[in-house]
C-alpha cells in the first residue's frame, strides 16, 4: 500500500530536521491528535433551528456580551 503523499513530504521534511525538532513535531502532531474535538452532525443542528423563542434569545445574547466580551489582561 503506497503512502499517501503529504505523509511522505511530511516524513521527507522530518528526516532532514535534527532529532530535538522532531521529538517537537511529535509532541505536536500527538497533541493535535489527542485533542481533536467530536463535533456535532449538521443534520442535529439545523434540527434546533428555530426553537429558542425571542426572550430566551435575547437573554442568552446578553448574557453572552456580558461575559465573553472581557478581556482579561493578566490571563495571558
Amino acid at each position: 500500500m503506497a503512502i499517501p503523499k503529504i505523509q511522505h513530504e511530511i516524513m521527507e521534511v522530518l528526516g532532514r530536521l535534527p532529532e530535538s525538532l522532531q521529538l517537537q513535531v511529535l509532541e505536536i502532531a500527538r497533541g493535535i491528535s489527542a485533542n481533536r474535538p467530536v463535533g456535532t452532525p449538521v443534520a442535529d443542528l439545523l434540527a434546533l433551528s428555530g426553537s429558542l423563542d425571542a426572550e430566551s434569545a435575547r437573554q442568552m445574547e446578553e448574557a453572552i456580551e456580558a461575559g465573553c466580551e472581557q478581556v482579561d489582561p493578566d490571563a495571558w
